[in-house]
């Protein structure tokens, strides 16, 4: 089926729908871009018009559950790291079977350019708050990977509750191995 009188953003997210659709019946390694497009009802010109390659459309998909969660988090005028975090487990779990698939397909790292773009390092001034920010994108992001590790099976208030209870291990021989 071909589109017309469709906005970019619409492109894109049918081209995203096709290949996370795609994943969910064939390895990622194996889908081509003429599948994409067969897919999303799009031809080639309007693919690489959007997307240079099959990880841009991953990143785009990524991008958009982070834009979705800081427009929750925003308008929630929440103001504790719980809430915080809840609303973010929260838009993550609600994008569960597609964040497992690309977690299957080994692209989950792609989620730490996403991470890194929407909580940007390179926009603080302040030396300390850098490292800081650093340093929670890190522990976001690997927090993240875990839970897709184990299929998501915890709430995201588990999720909440674990990363809350994040200290430094007093044990240091955990380090040397």
């Amino acid at each position: 089926m071909r589109r017309k009188n469709i906005t970019s953003e619409m492109m894109m997210n049918y081209i995203a729908e096709g290949l996370l659709k795609l994943m969910s019946d064939k390895p990622y390694a194996k889908i081509s871009v003429s599948d994409i497009c067969e897919k999303a009802g799009v031809n080639r010109s309007t693919y690489y018009r959007h997307f240079y390659t099959k990880e841009d459309i991953i990143r785009y998909y990524l991008d958009g559950i982070m834009n979705s969660y800081l427009l929750k988090f925003r308008d929630s005028g929440e103001q504790t790291i719980e809430g915080y975090l809840g609303i973010m487990f929260s838009e993550f779990m609600q994008n569960k079977d597609n964040l497992l698939l690309i977690h299957r397909e080994q692209l989950s790292y792609l989620l730490i350019d996403v991470l890194n773009k929407h909580f940007s390092v390179s926009d603080i001034s302040d030396t300390a708050d850098r490292f800081r920010t650093a340093y929670h994108i890190g522990g976001i992001y690997n927090d993240l990977l875990l839970w897709f590790s184990h299929g998501m099976t915890e709430t995201a208030e588990e999720m909440v509750r674990y990363t809350l209870k994040f200290q430094i291990p007093s044990d240091v021989s955990l380090f040397r191995q």
